[in-house]
């Protein structure tokens, strides 16, 4: 009985063992998960910022093209010289007149077009009137009818 007895100890002891290696196996592979986690949040979080650099570096860029286009299409500052003056009237009273000679075309446009369609019925209303005229009809048919 007392074999039996060892037997059965150094079984629990092994059991023991095995169990407590597999735990530090377990602990090991959590730690190794954690240290694999925290590296792929390192790894995102450059990501982003390489992300939010280049919209920041797109936004710039997009600034800065703007304000060339503005540049190149408004007139230059104001100088004091009197022909940059004289200049800047020159090309405010040109721009006037071009704008009146597109008022001009677009009104003669708009006269024109209510001349053509100004006495046309919308489809809607026509329809409608359509329907109402086809129900009157009914009526008066069927009024001659009962009163003749």
């Amino acid at each position: 009985a007392v074999v039996s007895t060892q037997s059965t100890g150094e079984q629990l002891k092994r059991e023991k063992q095995a169990l407590i290696d597999e735990l530090d196996d377990s602990k090991e592979e959590r730690y190794s998960l954690k240290r694999q986690i925290e590296r792929l949040q390192e790894e995102v979080e450059k990501q982003y910022q390489l992300y939010r650099n280049e919209a920041d570096a797109r936004k710039m860029l997009v600034a800065d093209i703007n304000e060339l286009k503005y540049r190149v299409d408004a007139p230059s500052a104001i100088k004091s010289d009197s022909s940059t003056e004289k200049d800047d009237t020159t090309l405010i009273k040109f721009k006037l007149n071009k704008t009146k000679e597109d008022l001009a075309k677009l009104q003669d446009k708009l006269n024109e077009v209510l001349a053509d369609y100004g006495d046309v019925v919308p489809r809607r209303e026509y329809e409608r009137l359509e329907g109402q005229h086809a129900t009157n009809t009914e009526s008066l048919d069927r009024y001659k009818t009962d009163y003749n």
